[in-house]
């Protein structure tokens, strides 16, 4: 009886805490689950050639970095995500309902790990209103809910900690350390952080037997990154982040003031709350709940009570380690905009850090003072999140329409040309490779006749989709006055709406 007692009383907050993640994403539910992003068109596909070849290149391609780069070329993001759901594939079957369960199955994991991490921190209570700040943080959600890397990331993060602070020193804590760091690099590079983030953590807690665990750390990321790591990340697509064209400049002054002139970009959206409210109020999310980290620690030190908060102070660490060099790296090399939904992933550390932050501070500011702080940190966050979720759905509604759209009108044209193309240019048409597997698309268009040229020289191209105002149909027909022939070897074969298409003779 004592056993089924404990039992349950164990189980219990498990449970709770999956019944009240299944009701929010069931509140939160889109109408359909079908891809409306345009990245999760590159991780499906992606996915899909893993399942059905073991290949890991891309159906998606840049005229430009086709000319630069070659052809084929992997995916400019990495393959971690693609190879979760390839799992998922190969259990749920390839379609577009697969990845979003395969999500679900992550957030569980999370909030999970999220509330064992905060019950050996602090208690479970900790745990708790650690887990239902990470489930109302404002990306949590509405990224759960999409074919995006942010959710599994979240959740290998959080794997990463619990071995780390959860698991005795071992060999084999080192190796699975090193194969979920390993992972959490292919998910998002910026994640290599973790590393020196593990090794500080065993260095400073020293515990027994932690040299077997820093040796096999080191030895089994260092044989994954020469093996596993490197090749994977070779022969990537070219593609024109702020960063690729920062860091691609010769001259170092230049680069030191395009650095600087995109740092203050970046600033101008995050203070500009009428215009971007989605990066003001996901900010204030952000310092609200790492300002309770910083007066927790700074209360720490003051007091000496170095020692009694040690575990907190170690995953304050850990969290500060991973988080500052890539907030550093948004801020100067990427756009804010794309930076806001990366930093997402390490929203379960700033809410385990904040709620036992709070806990900690409890016999200085007392019970009713703490509780009213977290019910101000819920309603900021709670409002950030309503805010978000609406914003980003309504823009996720436009690019399913533009995604939808362009795919449809080229199946049609397909269709009706009784063709089975292998390669297509069609200027941001990312969803005809999933509506029309294997067909590889070049969604970004040659400029020039020239660049077409160059394009053909690295891959065959069967069916060309272009409109009036395309810079290289003027310049054809400039140059060879009519629109029948696109640079005197490709045929019109159909005009319609607007858009002509065009193949080889």
């Amino acid at each position: 009886m004592t056993f089924r007692r404990n039992l349950f009383t164990n189980l219990f907050p498990y449970l709770l805490l999956f019944i009240i993640t299944a009701i929010a994403l069931y509140i939160t539910r889109p109408v359909s689950l079908q891809i409306r992003w345009n990245d999760e068109t590159l991780y499906y596909t992606v996915a899909q050639n893993i399942v059905r070849h073991f290949d890991f290149n891309s159906n998606h391609y840049l005229a430009s970095s086709i000319i630069q780069k070659g052809y084929p070329t992997k995916d400019t993001h990495l393959p971690g995500y693609p190879l979760i759901l390839a799992f998922g594939f190969l259990i749920g079957g390839i379609n577009e309902a697969t990845p979003f369960f395969v999500n679900y199955l992550l957030l569980v994991l999370t909030i999970f790990l999220i509330f064992t991490v905060g019950r050996f921190i602090a208690n479970q209570w900790v745990g708790f209103g650690a887990s239902l700040i990470y489930l109302i943080y404002p990306y949590t959600l509405v990224l759960t809910h999409s074919v995006m890397t942010e959710i599994s990331a979240t959740a290998v993060i959080m794997v990463v900690v619990a071995l780390l602070f959860l698991q005795k020193e071992s060999f084999l804590k080192g190796i699975f350390l090193s194969l979920a760091i390993a992972l959490a690099y292919l998910i998002k590079p910026f994640l290599l952080t973790l590393f020196p983030a593990s090794i500080a953590i065993l260095w400073i807690e020293k515990n027994q037997h932690y040299k077997k665990t820093l040796f096999s750390l080191l030895f089994g990321f260092a044989f994954l990154f020469i093996t596993v790591l490197i090749p994977l990340s070779q022969n990537q697509e070219i593609y024109p982040y702020a960063a690729t064209i920062i860091l691609s400049q010769s001259n170092l002054t230049h680069m030191l003031r395009m650095i600087w002139e995109n740092f203050l970009f970046n600033c101008t959206l995050i203070i500009n709350f009428k215009k971007f409210p989605v990066y003001g109020t996901i900010t204030i999310s952000m310092l609200v709940l790492w300002s309770i980290t910083v007066a927790s620690t700074a209360t720490a030190i003051h007091q000496k009570k170095l020692q009694q908060w040690e575990k907190y102070l170690n995953l304050s660490v850990f969290s500060l380690i991973s988080f500052m060099p890539a907030l550093l790296a948004f801020l100067l090399l990427y756009q804010y905009i794309n930076a806001t939904r990366g930093l997402a992933v390490f929203s379960p550390l700033m809410a385990i850090l904040s709620v036992t932050g709070l806990w900690l501070l409890t016999p200085q500011l007392k019970i009713k003072k703490v509780v009213a702080i977290g019910l101000v940190i819920c309603l900021c966050l709670s409002y950030s999140n309503f805010v978000t979720f609406q914003l980003l759905r309504q823009t996720q509604k436009g690019q399913f329409k533009r995604l939808s759209t362009n795919s449809f009108r080229l199946e049609k044209v397909i269709s009706k040309l009784s063709i089975q193309p292998q390669v297509v240019i069609s200027e941001k048409n990312r969803y005809l490779a999933i509506a029309h597997y294997p067909t590889q698309v070049i969604w970004q268009l040659p400029q020039t006749l020239q660049e077409l040229r160059q394009v053909e020289k690295e891959v065959s191209i069967d069916l060309i989709e272009l409109k009036k105002s395309d810079p290289i149909f003027q310049e054809n027909l400039q140059v060879y006055g009519n629109v029948n022939l696109l640079d005197n070897r490709y045929i019109l074969q159909y005009q319609n709406q607007g858009f002509y298409y065009y193949l080889q003779k």
